[in-house]
This record gives C-alpha cells, structure tokens and sequence, in this order.
C-alpha cells in the first residue's frame, strides 16, 4: 500500500500542511483499516511542522476521529442515490477531513476548509474530483454552519 505524494513545502509545515498530512493518515487508515490516530503518529516524525501545525495536525485527526459517524451520515444524505463506499477512497477522506474541521475547528473559516479541500482534491483525486468534493462540501457547509457562505440562514 502506498500513499500518494506530499505537495511542495508551500506551506512551510502550517496548517496547510497540517491538512495534507492528516488527509493522507485518514487516506491510508480508510486502506488499511488502521487507527487514523495511529497512522497519524508515524507520519509527524516523518515531516517538518510549525508548533502550530503539529497541533493542528493532532487536533484535526482527533476531530476526524470523533465526528466520523456524524460526518458519515451527512455524506450519505448529501450523496444522492450514491453509496459512500462507492466514493472513491481519496475523495472520502478529504470529505471526512474537512467535515471534521468544519465540526470540531470553528475558528477556520468555511471557505479555507472549501478551498484547501478542492486543492487536496484537484491534486490527488482524479478528473472531476474537485468540483465534486466543492460540490458536496457546500452542501455540508450550509447544514453544519448555516450562514457561513453568505447566504440567508433558513428562517
């Protein structure tokens, strides 16, 4: 089993990067059916981080753990007549990562989670993927913060 590529050092080991790291430990946990936590632990030595990001990275994946279910759920409403099983594995992990920061991450913007989702997604999944993963995030967005995309909430 292998996990794809990290992008270029962009992002200088931040929350950019942060992301990356935790989509790819959700990516190859979903494979192996390891403990994300776990795969988690193993990838943080192998890459340079800011205090921040580190953190950032622990408390994303500790988010992805505790709101699997719930994020689960909402992807098979939001996935109309489509199995999420049937997703494939790269854009089901970036979905789970950043359902779980729009969930357990208030601070972060929902346009960041939107944007650094569809980069993961144009990067790594294939043809399409983007405008899809965009797709099904904005959908998500507007039931877990409604409002957050400059739209009325509903009354």
């Amino acid at each position: 089993m292998t996990t794809p590529p990290l992008l270029g050092d962009h992002s200088r080991g931040g929350r950019t990067r942060a992301r990356e790291v935790v989509f790819r430990a959700v990516f190859e946990a979903d494979l192996s059916h390891d403990d994300v936590l776990e795969v988690l632990e193993l990838s943080l030595g192998r890459f340079r981080f800011t205090s921040d990001g580190r953190d950032f990275a622990v408390r994303l994946a500790q988010g992805v753990v505790a709101h699997r279910e719930e994020a689960d759920r909402l992807l098979s409403v939001l996935l109309e007549n489509w199995a999420l099983e049937r997703v494939s594995t790269v854009a089901r992990a970036i979905l789970r990562v950043a359902i779980a920061e729009m969930l357990a991450v208030p601070e972060t913007p929902v346009l960041v989670v939107l944007n650094e989702a569809v980069r993961l997604s144009n990067r790594y999944g294939e043809e399409g993927a983007g405008s899809f993963v965009n797709g099904i995030l904005d959908a998500a967005a507007r039931r877990i913060r409604p409002g957050s995309l400059g739209e009325a909430p509903a009354p």
